[in-house]
């Protein structure tokens, strides 16, 4: 949240993330005109005021000695030429922000879209004195209205709602009747695949079909890899282990509102975060298609795209998510599709989107012996979906079996 100086008669704004203000610097000669000032004195305010600006502070927090009855004035100036750059937040009791919405998904259903992603819905309600991250009552009651609004449009929607396991918002979700954004899962199959065993995947695996938990599960994405949100499900010395091995790999961490050491993702590649590992990066697909849920691929992903810092430095202070989201052109991705590891990954979602043995109320068996030995079965009908994988070796074996149809694909380790 951010807010003007007060007593300027300037109304405050919302602003969750990326704020930017910007001061539209006078001269010297702008000093002397507006405050008539001698060249020596106008160069030493200034001086001063750039000091206080470098240090990311406010410009009536300068240093005035000597320059008092100046202060007023100029504050006013330099508040006058202030820029508000970065997002913004609409204030959600607008009626002309429900009307857009309501065009919104209408120009949505009218592409054809059917499941309509609710970004960062959790900061949507602002009050005063509130946290405003899940304002309760507020938070459910705009989403229900916003539900209502998309039913009547034959429309789902997925709020995405980044908070620890333990806080249990997601279950809060479910039981609403919502798909639920698993950010759990792509710290999970790390875990999984670096520590060479799989009890905290089982058990979520195991969670989601007891409690009835729909999903949309991902490995990477365009943010960061979400690890934090595994807390109160694995233990905290775990997951500052994981952020500390993805930071070793090149991965970027960005203290969350400005507070060190929360952080809200580490910003890397899936690829990169798993050690452009060939390995890795498949089983982590194949697990990824065999957990529950219906599987989102980030583009990067597929293509085995590795952190770009380069892009990172291009994009300046606040481009550190650019690592993964590398423009690539026609030829790159022509000549990315030859990979091996890119065409392994089309054969298995292939073999993912041609059996129902995946659909949301199948039967799943899930288990794992001798820790890094894990064993998963879909079954649905006449269909039938298997997993056996080695979570040491990275080897494992896909099967599935469609109306005598049957699709093999291996790993050795």
């Amino acid at each position: 949240m951010g807010y003007p100086d007060e007593g300027l008669g300037k109304r405050g704004y919302w602003n969750t993330f990326y704020q930017d203000v910007r001061y539209d610097l006078p001269d010297e000669q702008d000093l002397m005109d507006a405050l008539d000032l001698q060249y020596g004195q106008a160069a030493e305010l200034l001086h001063r005021i750039r000091r206080v600006l470098a240090e990311k502070k406010r410009a009536s927090e300068a240093d005035f000695s000597g320059f008092e009855p100046y202060r007023d004035s100029l504050v006013g100036l330099l508040e006058g030429r202030r820029r508000y750059l970065g997002q913004m937040d609409i204030n959600i009791q607008s009626p002309a922000v429900w009307q857009y919405y309501e065009e919104t998904l209408d120009k949505l259903r009218s592409y054809g879209a059917a499941i309509v992603r609710l970004d960062a819905f959790g900061y949507t309600s602002k009050i005063p004195g509130r946290k405003n991250f899940m304002n309760e009552p507020e938070t459910w009651e705009i989403l229900g209205r916003l539900n209502q609004m998309a039913q009547a449009r034959g429309l789902t929607l997925l709020p995405e709602v980044h908070a620890a396991y333990g806080e249990g918002q997601y279950l809060q979700l479910a039981d609403m009747g919502f798909i639920v954004y698993d950010f759990f899962l792509p710290g999970l199959l790390i875990d999984a695949l670096e520590n060479h065993e799989a009890s905290y995947l089982v058990r979520w695996a195991r969670e989601q079909k007891a409690a009835g938990i729909r999903s949309i599960n991902m490995l990477g994405c365009h943010d960061g890899i979400p690890l934090l949100d595994l807390k109160g499900l694995v233990p905290d010395e775990r997951i500052l282990a994981l952020i500390d091995l993805l930071v070793s790999r090149g991965g970027l961490i960005k203290n969350l509102h400005g507070q060190k050491n929360l952080y809200y993702q580490v910003n890397a590649t899936y690829y990169s975060a798993l050690g452009t590992s060939d390995a890795k990066m498949l089983l982590a697909r194949a697990l990824q298609l065999f957990m529950p849920g219906k599987p989102q691929v980030w583009y990067l992903d597929l293509f085995a795209g590795e952190n770009d810092l380069d892009a990172v430095k291009r994009s300046g202070a606040a481009g550190h998510k650019e690592i993964n989201r590398t423009n690539l052109t026609r030829e790159q991705m022509e000549d990315r599709l030859r990979l091996p590891i890119v065409q392994k990954q089309l054969q298995l979602l292939k073999m993912h989107n041609d059996c129902p043995a995946f659909d949301f109320d199948a039967e799943l068996e899930i288990q794992a012996r001798q820790d890094h030995l894990l064993s998963i079965t879909w079954r649905k009908g006449g269909a039938c979906a298997r997993l056996e994988a080695d979570l040491s070796t990275y080897a494992f074996a896909a099967d599935t079996d469609v109306d005598g149809r049957h699709f093999h694909f291996a790993q050795e380790g």
